[in-house]
C-alpha cells in the first residue's frame, strides 16, 4: 500500500471516530458500561494518547533516528501487522500505563475537539515524511517491540477502527 492510499485510510477512520464520537449525548459519552469496560470518553483518550508521541515523533524524525537507529528489515504489510498485534493483545489483559486513560477533564465537546486535532495533526506530519522514509524510521510499540514508520501507519488504521467499533457497541 502507498503512503498516499494509507494517508487516505487514516484520515477516512479518523473521520469515522470522530463521528461515532460526536453521535454520543453528553451523560452516554462518559457513562461507562456495566461490565466494567471503558466509556466512550476513555476510548477517545486512549487513540488521543496513542497518537500524541507519534505526532511528536513524525514531525522531528532525525529523533527516531537518534533514539532507535535505522531499520534494517522490510515492513510487514498491513495484514501481517494486524496479525501480531492480535496475536500479541490476546496475551495482555491491560493497556500500557502511559496510553490508559485517567481522569478526564472537559466535556465532550473538548475531548472530542482534542481527538480531531491530534488525527489532524497526524495525518499533517505522516504526510510530510518521504515516502521511503517510512522504511527507515522505526518507533518501539510497547506491545509489538521496533515498527517501522510504515508499520505504525498500519497500526494506528487498525487501533482506531477497533476502537471506533467499541465505541459503536456502546451506542447500542
Amino acid at each position: 500500500m502507498t503512503q498516499k492510499e494509507m494517508i487516505e485510510k487514516l484520515a477516512l477512520i479518523f473521520r469515522e471516530v470522530e463521528k461515532t464520537g460526536d453521535t454520543f449525548s453528553e451523560e452516554k459519552f462518559f457513562q461507562r458500561p456495566s461490565s466494567g469496560k471503558w466509556s466512550a470518553a476513555e476510548n477517545v483518550q486512549h487513540l488521543f494518547l496513542s497518537a500524541k508521541p507519534l505526532v511528536s515523533l513524525f514531525g522531528k524524525p532525525e529523533l527516531m533516528l537518534q533514539q532507535w537507529g535505522r531499520n534494517d528489515r522490510p515492513s510487514k504489510d498491513y495484514d501481517g501487522i494486524v496479525s501480531l498485534y492480535l496475536e500479541k493483545i490476546g496475551k495482555v489483559v491491560v493497556t500500557t500505563t502511559a496510553f490508559s486513560p485517567v481522569e478526564i477533564s472537559g466535556n465532550q465537546a473538548e475531548q472530542m475537539n482534542n481527538l480531531k486535532s491530534i488525527h489532524s495533526k497526524f495525518i499533517e506530519r505522516a504526510s510530510q515524511l518521504p515516502e521511503a522514509d517510512l522504511e527507515i524510521y522505526q518507533v518501539p510499540h510497547p506491545l509489538l517491540g521496533l515498527l517501522t514508520a510504515k508499520e505504525f501507519l498500519y497500526f494506528t488504521h487498525y487501533h482506531t477502527g477497533h476502537h471506533n467499533e467499541t465505541m459503536k457497541r456502546l451506542l447500542a
